[in-house]
C-alpha cells in the first residue's frame, strides 16, 4: 500500500515525531498527538475519493483524500455490523482542500471503520471493521478491498459488467478468498448479490442469451452454499443447471449449445457449440451430484458423466487436440459440426475443463479422470506452451488486450489458475505442482493494491485494472496460498 503510506505521509505531515500517547488520548482528540501509529489500516474508494481508516494502539482516525469541498467523513464505532454510535468526528472537505482528517476515538471494546461520501453524490463508503487486535492486512486482504471498492450495491454486479458473468467469477473470487483464508468479513455480499434482479426466482441477475453466463452462476452459488450451508444458493444453482437440459443440439450430438435456440444476442450465431459451455455444465452438474441427497444424485452424475462422454467419444472429440490442448468452438454446417479453427484457444477453456474433470473424480472415485486432466495441465504449462511467456501465464489470442477492446478475456487466466489449484488438491495429480502457482502470484505487480491484465513486469499506462483483471490476479494470489482449510 506504498501509494497510500506516501498520500498519507504528504497530509499529516510527519506524525512519527509528534509527541503524546496513544493510550492517554480520548474520544477528539488532535491524531498528530499519536504515537505508536501500526499499519493496520482500511481503505476504500467512492467516486475517485480513498477513504482510509488509521489506527494506532487504542483507536484511530478517518481519512479521505482526493476529493473536493463539501465532501464528508466520518468514524462508525460498534461491536457488530450496526454502529452504536454513527458519525463520529465527523468533518467536511472545505475549499479549496481536496482532503480532511477526522479527530481521533477510541476502541472502547469496540471495532471502528471509516465512511465519507462524495458531496454531490448519496453513495456512502466504508471500509471494513477493525478492532484493536487485528492483525495488519496482507497482500490478499488489500487486493480483496480493491476488488471491492468495484462493487455496485444498487445492481448486485461489479461495474461496468454488461454481460453479468464476470460478476459471477467476481464473486467466486470473493468467495475463494473466505474460504481459503477463513475471513468471514465479506459475507454480507453473498447476501445482497442473493438480493438483486431476478436471483431468488432464477439464480441469475438477468438473462443474457448465453448458456455459459448462467452456469458461471451455478458455480458461484454452488460455492456459496459450500461456505455458508444456505440451501437457498444450492436452490438457486439448481434451478440454473436444470433449466439447460433442453439446451442440446440436434446438429452436434448433443453438445450444450453455447446460447439459446432462437436467440442472437449480439448478431452471432447460436449454432455454436463451445468446449467452455460443455466444460461449465460438466463442473456444475458432478459438483451438485456430490451435494444433493438421493434420488438426484444420480440424475446429476449422469448429466456429467454423458457431457464428459461427448467430449470424449462424440462430436466434442475435435475439441480435444491431440497435444492436450482445448480448441474453443465447434460451428454448425448443415447437420454436422465442424473445428473451423483450431488455433483458437483460451486459458480458461483449459483451466475450466480441468475443473469439471476433478469434480466428476470427485463423485465417481475413478481417479483415471485425472489422467486428462493432467494432459491439459501439461499441454498449457510445459516450456513451449502458447499460454506461457518466461513461465507465466499470457492470453496469446488476446490481440486487444490490454486496452479498451479488452473485456472477457481478462477474467480468463484466473479461472486457469483456479482449474489448476483444484487439480493439485487432489493430491493425485502428476503434473500440477505448488510452484507453478507460485511463480504466477510472485510474478504479479501492483500500482496501489491494483492489478492490470498483464501478469509480469512492472505496470504499464495501458494496462488499466479494472475489477475483473483485479478478480483474476487475486485468483492467483489465493491458489498460491495453498489447500483451504477442511
Amino acid at each position: 500500500m506504498t501509494g497510500g503510506r506516501l498520500r498519507w505521509a504528504a497530509l499529516f505531515g510527519s506524525i512519527a515525531l509528534a509527541t503524546g500517547c496513544a493510550h492517554g488520548l480520548a474520544d477528539g482528540a488532535d491524531p498528530q498527538r499519536a504515537t505508536d501509529i501500526r499499519s493496520t489500516t482500511a481503505q476504500v474508494r467512492v467516486w475517485a475519493r480513498t477513504i482510509t481508516l488509521t489506527t494506532a494502539d487504542g483507536g484511530g482516525w478517518a481519512s479521505i483524500a482526493g476529493g473536493q469541498p463539501g465532501d464528508a467523513v466520518w468514524l462508525d464505532r460498534g461491536r457488530g455490523d450496526e454502529p452504536t454510535n454513527e458519525n463520529l468526528g465527523g468533518t467536511t472537505v472545505s475549499a479549496p482542500d481536496t482532503a480532511a482528517i477526522t479527530q481521533f476515538y477510541r476502541y472502547d471494546r469496540n471495532r471502528l471503520r471509516a465512511c465519507g461520501k462524495a458531496g454531490d453524490r448519496p453513495e456512502v463508503r466504508c471500509t471494513r471493521w477493525i478492532a484493536a487486535g487485528d492483525a495488519p492486512p496482507d497482500e490478499r486482504m488489500r487486493a480483496v478491498e480493491r476488488l471491492l471498492d468495484r462493487y455496485q450495491h444498487d445492481t448486485g454486479l461489479w461495474e461496468r459488467d454488461g454481460s453479468i458473468w464476470q460478476s459471477a467469477n467476481a464473486l467466486t473470487t470473493l468467495i475463494g478468498y473466505m474460504r481459503r483464508t477463513g475471513d468471514r468479513q465479506y459475507l454480507g455480499y453473498l447476501d445482497e448479490t442473493y438480493r438483486h434482479g431476478e436471483i431468488a426466482r432464477t439464480g441469475l441477475p438477468r438473462t443474457t442469451g448465453y448458456n455459459d453466463d448462467e452456469l458461471w452462476w451455478a458455480l458461484a452459488w454452488i460455492d456459496a452454499y459450500d461456505l455458508t450451508g444456505e440451501y437457498r444458493y444450492l436452490t438457486a444453482a439448481r434451478t440454473i443447471v436444470d433449466g439447460l437440459e433442453d439446451q442440446r443440439s440436434s446438429f452436434c450430438d448433443g453438445g450444450l449449445a453455447w446460447a439459446r435456440t432462437g436467440v442472437d444476442p449480439q448478431t452471432r450465431p447460436w449454432e455454436q457449440v463451445n468446449s467452455i459451455t460443455n466444460a461449465l455444465y460438466l463442473t456444475a452438474s458432478a459438483r451438485l451430484a456430490i451435494r444433493v441427497g438421493k434420488p438426484d444424485l444420480a440424475r446429476y452424475r449422469d448429466r456429467a458423466t454423458d457431457t464428459w462422454d461427448w467430449f470424449t467419444s462424440r462430436a466434442g472429440r475435435a475439441l480435444l487436440d491431440p497435444s492436450g490442448a482445448v480448441n474453443d468452438h465447434l460451428d454448425r454446417y448443415g447437420d454436422t459440426c465442424v473445428l473451423v479453427d483450431e488455433h483458437t484457444r483460451w486459458t480458461y477453456g483449459q483451466g475450466q475443463l480441468i475443473a469439471g474433470l476433478v469434480a466428476l473424480y470427485r463423485i465417481s472415485g475413478n481417479t483415471q479422470l485425472l489422467a486428462p486432466a493432467d494432459a491439459i495441465a501439461a499441454a498449457a504449462t510445459r516450456a513451449d506452451s502458447v499460454f506461457l511467456r518466461d513461465g507465466v501465464l499470457i492470453e496469446p489470442n488476446a490481440a486487444n488486450c490490454p486496452g479498451p477492446e479488452c473485456s472477457d478475456a481478462e477474467t480468463y487466466k484466473g479461472v486457469f489458475v483456479r482449474g489448476y489449484r483444484e487439480l493439485l488438491d487432489t493430491g493425485l495429480s502428476r503434473v500440477a505442482t505448488a510452484d507453478f502457482l507460485t511463480r504466477q502470484a510472485d510474478s504479479l505487480r501492483a500500482t496501489d493494491d491494483e492489478y492490470g491484465f498483464r501478469w509480469q513486469g512492472e505496470p504499464q499506462p495501458d494496462d488499466r485494472p479494472d475489477f475483473a483483471t483485479q478478480a483474476a490476479a487475486l485468483d492467483a494470489l489465493d491458489a498460491s496460498a495453498g489447500k483451504p482449510p477442511a
